[in-house]
């Protein structure tokens, strides 16, 4: 049986080996780099083509998900009319691994010429000496000693290494902007992030409550929980008052424990007090009390400490 993960390891050794030196050329230019990020007034433009471009188009992607506005242009295409999407007050960043890529190097000119040599540049390439390195304003050496391919010519380390330097990039913007996973959800409002820590709890609760009573037979406490989708009921007292809740899990655990099972009640299941929520309080709060506390519901009450509804682990991360 032929097996392959002796050349994947390979691979990661390769890929791993090129990042470290990377890693360890780093000095100054980056600091220059992320400062002239700092200040750019316009967007960040990302310039690239082939393989490049993919990374290109990655790094934008991330830096416009923490609020820097980013693109990305095909170099291959930027003469078709792109190239009237950059401005002057933006940041042009060009990625060649050689440095002298011909669309690479004449989209660069083409920028200089329309904006004056006004538009700031840099260059992150694996040649300190190529024409893009010696055209542009700021320098980030992405050097690899080979790519990990058997032909030694498929970009393949030295995209991973540009994808990583991307990665600190736009870690040591975070950083300098103390962005936070609050900040993070303002750009991702409709994914799973955006859910947890922007939208309230009143959002996402089941407002139809089931409810009943301490002395309610079994059997229809069974049937009652069915009934809803959340897995469990609210017991009232005989005045009314919300005492306590069963659960499915209050059931299983308790079945075997209750001697004449046919005549008990919701009070032999039931486990006394709830844990609760504020339905203003973030769908993320909910999710960490229940968390906490080892459930996967809360009872939701409003300022007035009334129940207006229960949410789930669910509700919350789906």
């Amino acid at each position: 049986m032929t097996t392959y993960f002796d050349d994947a390891k390979h691979t990661f050794n390769t890929e791993i080996d090129a990042l470290k030196s990377v890693r360890d050329t780093l000095d100054t230019n980056f600091d220059s780099v992320v400062a002239a990020i700092l200040q750019t007034k316009g967007r960040l433009i990302f310039i690239a083509i082939g393989k490049s471009g993919i990374i290109a188009d990655k790094i934008a992607a991330s830096f416009s998900s923490v609020g820097v506005p980013s693109f990305y242009i095909d170099a291959g295409t930027a003469y078709h009319g792109d190239l009237g999407r950059v401005a002057s007050d933006d940041l042009a960043i060009f990625i060649s691994n050689s440095g002298e890529t011909q669309e690479v190097i004449q989209t660069l000119i083409a920028l200089q010429v329309i904006h004056h040599n006004k538009l700031k540049t840099v260059a992150i390439t694996g040649s300190e000496d190529s024409s893009l390195a010696n055209s542009t304003d700021l320098l980030l050496k992405v050097d690899v000693a080979e790519e990990a391919d058997p032909t030694k010519l498929a970009p393949t380390s030295s995209t991973t290494a540009t994808l990583v330097m991307g990665d600190a990039l736009l870690i040591a913007i975070e950083k300098e902007k103390s962005f936070k996973r609050e900040n993070f959800a303002l750009y991702h409002p409709g994914g799973s992030i955006g859910k947890l820590l922007l939208q309230n709890v009143k959002n996402a609760m089941h407002t139809k409550i089931p409810y009943v009573h301490t002395t309610t037979p079994i059997n229809d406490v069974i049937y009652r929980i069915s009934d809803f989708a959340v897995g469990m009921t609210l017991v009232k007292n005989d005045d009314e008052k919300v005492i306590g809740i069963v659960t499915d899990g209050d059931i299983r655990k308790k079945f075997l424990n209750i001697s004449q099972v046919k005549n008990s009640t919701a009070k032999d299941y039931m486990t006394e007090g709830f844990i609760s929520i504020n339905q203003e309080a973030r769908n993320g709060a909910a999710w960490k009390k229940m968390a906490a506390h080892n459930i996967s519901n809360l009872v939701v009450l409003d300022d007035n400490e009334e129940v207006v509804g229960i949410i789930t682990i669910h509700d919350v991360l789906d």
